[in-house]
């Protein structure tokens, strides 16, 4: 379903900021967390404020736009394509977060996110104006115009590089909705000028989960978990790789191609590419039977991701990993503060925030 594809699209772009938080604009390196804040590491308190700041008509606005400037392109190209309405479905960002990711509310509702669509609320099923005309297509009509839509390297559900993360998305390699959500709001997560900063905010994130503190807790969830009726786990993050990896062998099950679980590759960015590439197969059966994939992982991922946070919590690992995150985060702030500031600016503007 290309309408489901390409709002899943728009999240992914604004959810690339969560692992690259930003601080505020005020003079101040790094404000006091508020009350709801004081649980969170200080980048990850600052990040939440700023996605609380999206409205839904923040977003409703935005997705209309690229709407617009996906029907434009392709138009240019030689191809009809009829604007998505995505009037009814509510895609508040600043809500979703009202459940903390990782907490066992958050993991008893959606798992851990992966089959299931946190960002997404409302009962209005959104209705794609093109899936018809696709779905007539011939199969050289059909590989036309979605690399026209996509981009070549992403039309194929299976033609994701092997090793290839969610940073490594190019929107000029990406079609007309890779251009459209460029010029929409992607300037500054895709800004040149921030490419550095970029980089070093993953490394510190790196750093910190090797820190030897987390070694012995991790021990102790892994051992929890095998208690709990889920065994192969070592360490935290292994319960969301082993769903993503399901979600990305039933994509290629479904769609053909190898999964791409490869060493080097992160299993939790395959199974986003896989949502994101397989949401239109171009064939509507095929799509209907890839949801019904995901719908028999669903239960799987809630029950592990359920057992994973009460693991965490009985264990002392969130302690431990919010005394880790704040101590490198806090050390990133102070010696970054003018370039995280100017950035979230940068973003602000992008999202239509005063």
């Amino acid at each position: 379903m290309p309408a489901r594809r390409a709002a899943l699209s728009f999240v992914a772009v604004a959810a690339v900021v969560w692992p690259l938080a930003a601080c505020s604009g005020d003079d101040e390196p790094a404000p006091t967390p508020t009350p709801s804040e004081a649980d969170a590491a200080p980048l990850e308190a600052m990040l939440t404020e700023y996605l609380s700041d999206w409205s839904d008509e923040d977003l409703q606005q935005r997705l209309a736009e690229m709407e617009q400037l996906v029907a434009s392109c392709m138009n240019e190209q030689g191809f009809e394509y009829t604007p998505v309405d995505y009037s009814g479905v509510e895609l508040d960002l600043g809500a979703a977060l009202e459940l903390e990711p990782g907490s066992v509310e958050f993991a008893e509702q959606y798992g851990y996110g992966i089959t299931t669509d946190p960002f997404t609320s409302g009962d209005a099923e959104v209705a794609d104006p093109n899936e018809d005309r696709v779905a007539a297509m011939s199969d050289a009509e059909r590989d036309a115009y979605l690399t026209a839509l996509y981009g070549a390297r992403y039309a194929d559900a299976g033609a994701t590089a092997e090793g290839e993360t969610l940073e490594d998305y190019d929107w000029e390699q990406a079609g007309c909705t890779g251009r459209a959500q460029h010029e929409v709001m992607a300037s500054g997560i895709q800004d040149e000028a921030f490419s550095a900063l970029q980089a070093d905010m993953v490394q510190m994130l790196a750093d910190a989960d090797a820190d030897p503190r987390l070694a012995q807790v991790s021990t102790d969830w892994s051992a929890c978990m095998l208690d709990a009726g889920f065994d192969g786990l070592e360490q935290v993050g292994d319960g969301e790789a082993a769903i993503s990896a399901e979600v990305e062998a039933a994509r290629a099950d479904v769609y053909g191609g190898t999964p791409a679980t490869a060493d080097g590759d992160d299993p939790a960015a395959a199974a986003r590419r896989a949502l994101l590439g397989a949401a239109d197969g171009g064939d509507p059966e095929l799509d209907a039977a890839f949801d019904e994939a995901l719908a028999d992982i669903t239960p799987r991922e809630i029950d592990m991701a359920v057992a994973d946070a009460t693991c965490r919590a009985d264990v002392g690992y969130d302690d431990v990993r919010r005394q880790v995150d704040t101590q490198y985060q806090l050390a990133f702030l102070a010696e970054h503060a003018d370039e995280i500031q100017t950035w979230l600016e940068t973003l602000s503007g992008d999202s239509g925030q005063d």
